[in-house]
């Protein structure tokens, strides 16, 4: 991401090998699982494990990190 209206730049996080950090939008979620899309079409949202994610903070609140391989599966990339 960039810096926004405000040259707000957000601070860069670490992301491991094997891993991809992608802007998600939340549709629901359980106390096991976070259901994600790339847009607002609920139709096209998938399920994803939260014990193998991360949820980005504050202004990242919308930025997971999960493997590749599983956003792969998924059609994310």
């Amino acid at each position: 991401m960039s810096g926004d209206l405000f040259d707000y730049e957000p601070p860069k996080r670490a992301v491991a090998a094997g891993e991809v950090a992608l802007v998600m939008v939340l549709h629901h979620q359980t106390d096991a699982a976070w259901l994600l899309g790339r847009d607002n079409d609920r139709q096209a949202a998938q399920w994803i494990p939260k014990s193998q994610c991360k949820r980005g903070v504050g202004r990242d609140e919308n930025v997971w990190t999960m493997p590749r391989g599983m956003a792969d599966e998924r059609g994310w990339l």
